[in-house]
């Protein structure tokens, strides 16, 4: 990723950047700025495009061009015990006890939905992690963004003609101000297309660029 000091326009090299704070320092003209302002948002690898990394994919079919990534995550090995741990927990704490003593108890039963909901939610966080995948359908008009598992899940679409804009854009925890994750933005659709990109660098910096790169292409046959 390029990135440049938005007051003189120098280069900056990796020991000027701190991502996880959002800051780089120009060594040239010395004045501070947030990192995410200094990325070339125009700028494309296209090495990248033509030796897709682990984990993503480019192909043509007869209406489209597809760029898609897997949204596996290592945080899964931490979730999906921890889920276990409190979902067999919380039930058979509530039903467990329900069933061997074969009394029905309406209060407890009751009292546990917000158990189960959550339970669900923990099921689904845990199986798009290890299932989960974002895909693009690209074509001369515009495209459409796929975040889920299988056929479930959500799709945004836009067209070529209404974006102003694609860029990067840093997001922080609430929880944990060290993780650092990246959304893609195309600025102009309507809605805005607002889009959480995949934990691995490698697979971010692949999706960011088959965007660009597209978008560019429409711009120059218009």
């Amino acid at each position: 990723m390029k990135m440049l000091c938005p007051h003189c326009g120098r280069k900056l090299p990796p020991k000027a950047i701190n991502i996880a704070a959002d800051l780089a320092q120009c060594p040239e003209c010395g004045r501070p700025s947030r990192a995410s302002a200094c990325v070339v948002e125009n700028e494309v690898n296209q090495d990248v495009l033509l030796r897709p990394p682990p984990g993503t994919w480019l192909r043509q079919e007869s209406d489209a061009i597809v760029v898609g990534a897997t949204m596996r995550s290592k945080a899964a090995w931490f979730h999906i015990p921890f889920t276990i741990a409190w979902s067999g927990g919380s039930i058979y704490g509530i039903y467990g006890t329900q069933i061997i003593e074969r009394n029905f108890n309406l209060i407890m039963s009751l009292f546990s939905i917000p158990f189960l909901i959550g339970t669900v939610f923990l099921i689904r966080i845990a199986i798009y992690m290890l299932f989960g995948r974002q895909e693009w359908r690209l074509d001369e008009d515009g495209g459409a963004v796929f975040n889920g598992v299988g056929r479930f899940g959500k799709r945004k679409r836009f067209a070529w003609k209404d974006l102003t804009r694609v860029h990067l854009h840093t997001t922080r925890s609430d929880e944990n101000e060290d993780a650092i994750g990246f959304k893609l933005i195309l600025e102009g659709a309507s809605p805005k297309v607002e889009v959480i990109l995949p934990g691995r660098e490698d697979r971010q910096q692949f999706i960011v660029n088959a965007i660009r790169y597209y978008y560019q292409q429409w711009q120059r046959r218009k």
